[in-house]
C-alpha cells in the first residue's frame, strides 16, 4: 500500500504545474554554473561557499570586448566574446577556441546536457554540441537577441525560452529546435525570462511584467509598473522581485499563474529620484533577504519579511549591469569600473576586495571553492 501511495503521488506531481525545474539549492559539491544567474529562476543565490579571502589563481585575456557571462560545465569554463568566438578553459587556466560563430554575440549563453544555447545579434538562436563541436540546429528570429536564453523542463523534456527584439518570446524544443509557440508583446525584449513552475515571467520596454504559460504561449496575467524594465526578475519560491529603471524594487507574489499581490520594497521618492534613476541591474533573492544595487554606488540588503533595511554599504566604484551573487554567507559585488568585493550577508562588512582595472558587465560564475570574473576586455580571472 505504501509503495502504491508513493507511485500515485509521483504521478500527480508529474501531471501538476510543478513538473518543471525545481527550486535552486546547490550542495557544497557544486561543479557547474550553467546559466548567468546560477539557476532558471534567476535568483542569483547559491549555497555553495567560497573563501573569505580569495586568492587570484590565474588570469587570461583575449583583448576582445566581451559582454556575455562565463559559465562552467563539467569543470570547464566557457566564454563567448563579442566577435562570436567560444573559448574553453580548464580549471588550471589552459584555453582553446572551441567554435567561431562568426557573428557578433552580446547575450549570455547556457548549457544543458552538453548542448550550448546562444542568441546572436543577427537574430539567430544556435544550439551547439560541445561533444561534437557542431551546430545541431538554428532558428532565425526577426530581431537581435540581447538576453540570455533560459531552460524549462516540461514533462521531463527541456524547452528553450528566448526573447528577441522582434517583440516575441519564443519557446523551442531544446533537442530538435522545433518552435513550440511564441508570445508577441509588440515591444523589444531585452532581458531573460525567469522560470516559475511551468511559466515564464519577464518584463520589457513597455513597462509591463508578464506571466506566460510556456505550454500554450498565452499570457495568464500582466502587471504594469511605473516605468520600463531593463532587467529580468529574480524569483525565489513563489515570490518575484523586479526592478524598474527609476530604481523602484517590487516584491510580487505568484499564485496559480497570476500576480496575487505586489508591493514596493524600495520606492523612489522626490528626495532620492536623482540617485535612483538609471537602475539596470537585477535584485538577488535569498531565503531571508533581498540584495539590490541602489543609487550610483551602493548595495542595500532588505529583509524579506517586512521590507526593512538590514544594511546599506557604499561600493568602491559605480554600480552597473552586473547584479550581486550571494554565495552562502557572502555577497559578490562587481562595479562597472572593475572593483570586485565580498560582503558579509548579515552585517554588510566588506570582507575582501580586488581591483581588476577593467570594466565589468558580465555576471560572476561560482563553483565549489572558487569563482570566475570576466571583464569587458575579455580578461577571465579565477579566484580560489
Amino acid at each position: 500500500m505504501k509503495r502504491l501511495l508513493t507511485y500515485a503521488l509521483l504521478v500527480l506531481f508529474l501531471l501538476s504545474d510543478c513538473a518543471v525545474v525545481s527550486e535552486f539549492h546547490e550542495s557544497e559539491e557544486q561543479r557547474d554554473w550553467t546559466i548567468f544567474r546560477g539557476s532558471p529562476s534567476l535568483c542569483g543565490y547559491t549555497e555553495c561557499d567560497i573563501p573569505e579571502t580569495p586568492q587570484l589563481s590565474w588570469s587570461r585575456t583575449v583583448q576582445t570586448r566581451t559582454v556575455s557571462s562565463p559559465i562552467v560545465y563539467d569543470g570547464m569554463v566557457y566564454t563567448l566574446d563579442r566577435k562570436g568566438r567560444l573559448r574553453s578553459y580548464t580549471p588550471e587556466g589552459d584555453s582553446a577556441i572551441v567554435h567561431d560563430f562568426s557573428t557578433p554575440v552580446e547575450a549570455s549563453f547556457i548549457v544543458n546536457d552538453s548542448i550550448l544555447y546562444v542568441g546572436r545579434i543577427d537574430g539567430y538562436v544556435n544550439a551547439f554540441s560541445i561533444k561534437s563541436g557542431k551546430v545541431i540546429w538554428d532558428y532565425e528570429t526577426l530581431g537581435q537577441i540581447s538576453g540570455s536564453p533560459n531552460l524549462i523542463m516540461v514533462n521531463n523534456m527541456p524547452e528553450l525560452l528566448v526573447g528577441s527584439y522582434d517583440g516575441n518570446m519564443y519557446v523551442f524544443d531544446a533537442v530538435t529546435g522545433k518552435k513550440k509557440n511564441q508570445h508577441e508583446t509588440g515591444y523589444y525584449i531585452n532581458g531573460t525570462a525567469a522560470v516559475w513552475r511551468k511559466y515564464m515571467v519577464f518584463g520589457g520596454c513597455d513597462t509591463w511584467l508578464r506571466i506566460v504559460d510556456t505550454t500554450t504561449g498565452h499570457t495568464t496575467d500582466s502587471l504594469q509598473l511605473d516605468t520600463y524594465l531593463p532587467a529580468s526578475p529574480a524569483i525565489l519560491g513563489d515570490v518575484a522581485y523586479e526592478a524598474d529603471y527609476n530604481g523602484n524594487i517590487y516584491e510580487i507574489k505568484l499564485e496559480n499563474g497570476r500576480f496575487a499581490s505586489h508591493r514596493k520594497l524600495v520606492a523612489t521618492t522626490e528626495d532620492n529620484a536623482n540617485e535612483s534613476t538609471g537602475l539596470v541591474s537585477m535584485p538577488t533573492a535569498t531565503r531571508d533577504a533581498v540584495y539590490v544595487l541602489t543609487g550610483e554606488r551602493y548595495i542595500s540588503c532588505f529583509e524579506r519579511t517586512d521590507g526593512s533595511l538590514r544594511w546599506k554599504k557604499m561600493l568602491r566604484g559605480a554600480t552597473g549591469e552586473c547584479s550581486p551573487i550571494v554565495c552562502g554567507d557572502k555577497v559578490i559585488v562587481c562595479t562597472k569600473d572593475g572593483h570586485v568585493s565580498l560582503f558579509d550577508t548579515v552585517t554588510g562588512t566588506e570582507l575582501w576586495h580586488y581591483e581588476t582595472g577593467e570594466q565589468i558587465i558580465a555576471s560572476p560564475a561560482v563553483v565549489s571553492g572558487r569563482f570566475y570574473i570576466l571583464t569587458s576586455r575579455g580578461t577571465l580571472l579565477c579566484f580560489s
